[in-house]
């Protein structure tokens, strides 16, 4: 046996024994290489490792092809061979492997989402350690991510609007398990073949207790864990992650959905002057105060809940004519109504026996109306208001800028004319009791 053949093969870089091909790189190696930060598009970027170059480790699998890389890992496509299914293997932090920290973290967080059961979220199949690659092997979603979907076309209001309950009823799941995704953007938003969505990657996800008080910022990282756990992506992340030293919790995925909704509908990411969505595009203004809402600066001012978001979300789909009014503001409508009734009837019947001033004093001017007749026609339009404005007031969010303005000019109107029907009523001498 020669010399070459009894020496077991080696990586060239850190020593380790190698099951085939002797004198290249071990994979751990050559993610180390290519996790350094580069540029989508950098000349000399280190390519991934190629399928075959990881078969040795996942003897289980049949490793297709790489569908892509980012910060944390890069993504295959394979076949897991026992159940003859299309999954997706994600290779994790190459560098941490020697981090025992990182290990019981990794385990921890990767116990918690395999155990999130949710039609929106991409699952977890099984986790580990092969190679010197922690990994994850996932759900294969069939489709494409909200970036490229925005890079093909621009969305229209209702098609970004459809895309914000699911990721909301996701985000409740998640959050209701003590987990926080903390990076909520248009690359971890899938959409399969069908136009189910879902969220991926929750690899820089924050683990909190399950408890009220951690669900509301009272649980931070631990030492030196910040810089791996504070952060997500800075066009994204809510200005308590960017800021850090400030507890984060599941209202910083309320503000970067609130970012990606902003995206949706206008084109572009909110600056620090936050112009209101209906400003930029013709959309519903009930769809401002949603998107300025989740966008707020301060968590507490924020949706409480991803629930909440979702619930506004969807009342500002529907129409303004087959929205649903609470029974409690159906009941108020209904009182304002029978109130004007009454007062209509009350009022008809003062002025029809009110008679004329008498005196003898000359005829009104051509063209000019009695006192009672401008009375009388006062009084109509004051009734006609104030049945407009009672059926309108279920709408608690005018659908357009221009509705909000009518109404308000509907308001001063109905103000003067009431006050013009107290002069009237002192000319007459008719007391508006």
């Amino acid at each position: 046996m020669s010399e070459s053949s009894s020496t077991p093969a080696c990586c060239p870089r850190c020593g380790t024994a190698l099951p085939d091909a002797p004198g290249e790189p071990c994979p751990r190696c050559v993610m180390a290489q290519i996790a350094l930060p580069t540029e989508a598009g950098e000349a000399g970027m280190a390519a991934p490792p190629a399928p075959e170059e990881l078969a040795p480790w996942f003897p289980q699998l049949e490793i297709l092809t790489c569908l892509g890389r980012g910060g944390m890992g890069v993504v295959y496509k394979a076949r897991q061979k026992s159940l003859n299914r299309m999954v997706a293997l994600k290779l994790l932090a190459p560098e941490r492997a020697d981090d025992p920290r990182f290990a019981e973290r990794f385990a921890k967080e990767a116990q918690a989402l395999a155990a999130l059961n949710h039609p929106h979220i991409v699952g977890v199949y099984d986790f580990g350690e092969a190679g010197g690659f922690y990994f994850l092997l996932m759900e294969f979603v069939d489709g494409l991510n909200l970036r490229q979907l925005l890079k093909a076309k621009r969305l229209t209001p209702k098609e970004a609007l459809s895309i914000v309950p699911p990721v909301c009823e996701a985000l409740q799941c998640a959050h209701e398990h003590g987990i926080v995704h903390r990076d909520i953007k248009p690359e971890n938003l899938l959409i399969d073949k069908t136009g189910t969505v879902k969220i991926a990657d929750f690899g820089i996800s924050k683990l909190i207790d399950s408890n009220a008080d951690a669900l509301h910022g009272s649980v931070s990282a631990a030492p030196g864990e910040a810089a791996t756990l504070q952060f997500g992506t800075p066009d994204y992340a809510a200005p308590e992650q960017r800021e850090g030293g400030t507890p984060t919790d599941h209202r910083a995925d309320i503000y970067s959905l609130g970012v990606v909704l902003y995206e949706m509908l206008t084109g572009e990411r909110p600056g620090k002057s936050i112009v209101p969505p209906s400003k930029r595009v013709q959309v519903d203004i009930r769809i401002d105060e949603i998107v300025l809402k989740a966008l707020e600066e301060t968590p507490d001012l924020r949706f409480a809940t991803a629930a909440q978001f979702r619930t506004r979300v969807e009342a500002a789909r529907l129409p303004l004519a087959k929205a649903r009014w609470p029974v409690a503001r159906w009941a108020a409508v209904i009182g304002v109504l029978l109130a004007a009734a009454v007062t209509a009837e009350t009022l008809r019947r003062t002025y029809e026996r009110t008679p004329e001033p008498p005196g003898n004093h000359p005829g009104p001017e051509p063209n000019t109306p009695s006192p009672l007749s401008e009375f009388k026609e006062n009084l109509h339009r004051i009734l006609q208001l104030e049945k407009e404005i009672a059926l309108e007031s279920a709408d608690e969010y005018p659908a357009t800028a221009a509705a909000a303005q009518a109404r308000q000019k509907r308001r001063e109107l109905l103000r003067t004319l009431k006050e013009r029907d107290q002069q009237l009523r002192k000319r007459l001498g008719t007391s508006s009791n």
